[in-house]
């Protein structure tokens, strides 16, 4: 539905002597006082297609007009001349305090934009606004048409001569993106300066514009590369893409069964590339993760690297990497024997998939605030007695979330939730034990 809001404009008086202004033909007088009206109608949404939604959150963006929303308008009369200003929405009104003036027997020319990247000076100039590039919003005209004091801004037939880029990263993360061959919407040609754009709640941040065959796009945060794409293509104009700039570590090492010692070197120093440059986030996906044979036992490459990175057993409480990391282990189902033994560098870790996890698997995880099952554990494999032990030691303890399913699974012993004990061999005590329902539980069938 079109809303209609009004504003008061007021009238700019022709400046004239008294003695002359009976001369003056009607022609030439200004429109009177009173109420102008505006129409606009829904704020079109640019939407996102099914096949971008594997990567990150994925968004369809702005869908209604929001608080703090403007339109600009320019006005052009024969007499007064061309008038910019910009009309502000409140969340219920549209408002200007400008005035705009044409002569009453005339239709004058109007149209309008939604170009969040500018603004209206109290000269009526449109500027950008600071810290703003084009390319970094939409620019988005609208078909306007004038009648009886009624200004109709319709954007439904708006055309977007230009695409979106969705760079689906981690939430509130500065990026520096550095772009070729890519017009930003509203310019007539390429960007030759890069981006600092700011990823939202849902780690997404965009780039509105056409990519040429041949362009490309590098995201950054600090010193570290999260991608480099080169479009094979030119992107087709009101079609959305997605770019991957997550912080990932392949946990297969491109498809490896065993990996070397070279390998855990070059983890290592990934890790610490990604901490020192505030990615403390990491994702690591892959199903079946690199192996390597150690002395004692066999671990994954990103345990075995986590290890190093925390002191390989040997404990300092000036590392800078204790507690900093916040791992998501996307596609494993199992955690094999010590894989995080003494893995001091973790804050929390995310298991979506696993369902089964070795000896010792978190023993002495002395900074691991957080441990997140979001999958019900259908095998346990303690012998020592030490699955769990000093977990949480230098942070307060752990706080652990698992699957409601895990209260009616018989393979495993069901946590004690009153007293935050999960006992196997032996009892393993956390900070907290919180069940998280997803309509496997008793309690999420009643309630269903």
């Amino acid at each position: 539905m079109r809303k209609i809001f009004q504003y008061i404009l007021m009238a700019v008086a022709v400046v004239a002597t008294a003695s002359c202004s009976n001369e003056l033909d009607e022609t030439l007088q200004p429109a009177g006082n009173g109420i102008l009206q505006f129409v606009v109608s829904d704020f079109p949404m640019f939407g996102e297609g099914t096949q971008t939604r594997v990567i990150g959150t994925q968004d369809e963006g702005k869908t209604a007009w929001e608080n703090g929303d403007q339109i600009i308008i320019t006005l052009t009369s024969e007499r007064f001349g061309e008038q910019t200003t910009a009309i502000t929405y409140d969340g219920t009104n549209w408002g200007t305090e400008v005035s705009l003036s044409y002569l009453e027997n005339e239709i004058p020319t109007v149209s309008a934009v939604y170009a969040p990247c500018y603004e209206v000076t109290v000269e009526g100039v449109k500027q950008l606004r600071s810290g703003m590039q084009l390319g970094m919003c939409e620019y988005l005209e609208a078909d306007c048409e004038i009648q009886n004091g009624t200004i109709n801004i319709s954007f439904a037939d708006a055309l977007r001569t230009y695409s979106r880029l969705r760079i689906a990263g981690l939430e509130n993360q500065t990026l520096t993106v550095t772009t070729t061959d890519f017009t930003p919407a509203g310019a007539t040609s390429v960007a030759t300066e890069p981006y600092t754009l700011t990823t939202d709640e849902k780690g997404n941040a965009y780039l509105y514009g056409t990519f040429a065959e041949g362009a490309t796009v590098k995201v950054k945060k600090g010193d570290v590369t999260l991608t480099d794409y080169t479009f094979t293509f030119t992107t087709e104009l009101i079609q959305s893409y997605a770019l991957d700039a997550r912080p990932v570590i392949d946990g297969t090492l491109g498809g490896k069964a065993t990996a070397e010692e070279s390998d855990i070197t070059a983890l290592v120093e990934q890790l610490k590339a990604y901490v020192d440059n505030g990615i403390t986030t990491i994702i690591v996906p892959g199903s079946e993760p690199a192996l390597i044979e150690m002395d004692s036992w066999t671990n994954t490459a990103i345990g075995e690297a986590i290890y190093r990175l925390s002191g390989s057993d040997d404990y300092d409480e000036n590392n800078p990497y204790n507690g900093k990391i916040d791992l998501i282990l996307q596609d494993v189902t199992e955690i094999v024997d010590q894989e995080f033994y003494s893995a001091w560098a973790l804050n929390s870790i995310t298991l979506p998939k696993v369902i089964k996890i070795g000896d010792e698997a978190f023993h002495r995880t002395w900074f691991l605030k957080t441990i997140t099952f979001e999958s019900v554990l259908t095998e346990v494999n303690e012998t020592g007695g030490v699955m769990f032990a000093q977990v949480g030691k230098e942070v307060d303890g752990c706080n652990l979330f698992i699957n409601c399913g895990q209260m009616n699974e018989s393979n495993v012993p069901a946590p004690d939730l009153t007293n935050n004990i999960w006992k196997f061999k032996f009892e393993n005590e956390f900070k907290s034990i919180t069940l998280t329902h997803t309509g496997e539980c008793d309690e999420c069938k009643a309630n269903q």
